[in-house]
């Protein structure tokens, strides 16, 4: 019985020990496996870092206005008689825009002329007579007092019928007529609005840390989302002596040519104030950065020394001398973004060769296979695309 008994343990030790034994022969194989296992490339765009030149700018935004623009007003009430321009139209300097009707002027006037010829030919009677001592110097006075206040009342008729011809005082194109043949307008009505759109004066503020940057005559460069693909160029022609205290900012007055008349008063631009002095930047595609409150990094290519390949699917790059291409993360320290650019103030060199897409994939030592067939925008400044 004891001997049957012993005979049975040792068998159930034989089969335990082969169970466990390929048990631990087989963890150790896999181990091994995913030890020397080498690791899929991964398919990414790469580009070269080179190192351009910037100008340093203030970016800001502002408000185009015409350097003459009013509403065009009647000074006095009166019945439109003509209108002598067409909506939109170019007009200048002293043209006619609206006569208002002066029949009633006129003929006030009319009177009033009558009244001076009766007035001049008394104060000529009465000259004659005071020569001949029949008349008294007062009565002389009172004759040549009556013909000077009929003199400045028609002056000031004629200046009545002339207010009611009222014309551009300045050149420009006028806007949409608000008023109609024999409508009555009242005194300071608006008629038409007259803008002078050359040149155009831009009005924006920056912050009053940059005030030691801004000057009179320094070069602006405005864009505007109606001409995307223009840069206007302008000069600073004043600056406000004062810091607003509730913004903390100062107005800034610009000037830009605009014979082609593609500006107009009112207009949202976004303006560039160029600074003297030039910067030299490594640039990097923006896609090429990765962000993130621990910092941002960049994944240069390298050549590494490859794992052995047992079962790794794919290829990695390689150069000529056979080496592999392998990721490298690095932290940097970027700048400004001018377009699709971004300045990389350290941590990448002038010919390093950065990855550009697909780091979502990628860890220290992954090995890479380059694609440029399409590439991330690298412009500088973009222009859009038209739908």
């Amino acid at each position: 019985m004891k001997r049957r008994l012993f005979i049975v343990l040792v068998g159930l030790a034989i089969v335990f020990g082969i169970v466990f034994g390929l048990r631990a022969f087989v963890n150790k194989q896999m181990a091994n496996y995913f030890e020397n296992r080498q690791e899929p490339p991964v398919t990414v765009s790469s580009i070269v870092a080179e190192e351009a030149v910037w100008e340093p700018t203030i970016p800001t935004v502002g408000t185009l206005r015409a350097v003459n623009g009013v509403t065009v007003a009647a000074e006095l009430a009166g019945v439109v008689e003509n209108i002598a321009f067409d909506s939109g139209q170019s007009v200048q300097r002293g043209d006619l825009l609206v006569q208002l009707d002066t029949s009633t002027d006129r003929a006030e006037l009319a009177a009033l002329e009558a009244q001076l010829r009766l007035a001049r030919a008394e104060l000529k009677r009465q000259g004659e007579l005071r020569r001949r001592g029949t008349n008294a110097q007062a009565d002389l006075d009172s004759a040549r007092a009556n013909a000077e206040q009929l003199e400045a009342r028609i002056q000031s008729q004629k200046a009545v019928i002339s207010k009611k011809a009222i014309k551009a005082p300045f050149e420009g194109k006028v806007g949409i007529r608000r008023v109609d043949i024999g409508e009555f307008v009242g005194a300071g009505q608006g008629i038409v609005t007259l803008q002078q759109l050359d040149p155009m004066l831009v009005d924006f503020t920056v912050p009053e840390r940059r005030l030691g940057d801004i000057e009179s005559g320094q070069i602006v460069r405005l864009r505007v989302d109606s001409v995307p693909d223009t840069a206007f160029t302008g000069h600073i022609t004043a600056i406000e002596p004062s810091v607003n205290q509730a913004t903390r900012n100062f107005a800034v007055e610009a000037r830009v040519d605009n014979q082609a008349g593609r500006l107009r008063p009112g207009q949202f631009v976004r303006v560039d104030v160029v600074q003297p002095q030039v910067e030299r930047h490594v640039t990097l595609p923006a896609t090429a950065i990765s962000y993130s409150p621990y910092g941002d990094s960049v994944y240069l290519v390298t050549e590494g020394q490859s794992r052995p390949d047992n079962g790794g699917e794919g290829e990695a790059s390689t150069e000529g001398d056979g080496k592999k291409k392998t990721a490298k993360r690095v932290f940097v320290k970027v700048g400004d973004r001018r377009g699709d650019q971004v300045a990389v103030l350290e941590g990448v060199s002038a010919g390093d060769e950065v990855v550009t897409s697909g780091q979502l994939k990628l860890r220290d030592g992954s090995p890479l296979t380059i694609n440029n067939e399409v590439t991330p925008a690298n412009e500088r400044n973009p222009q859009p695309v038209n739908k």
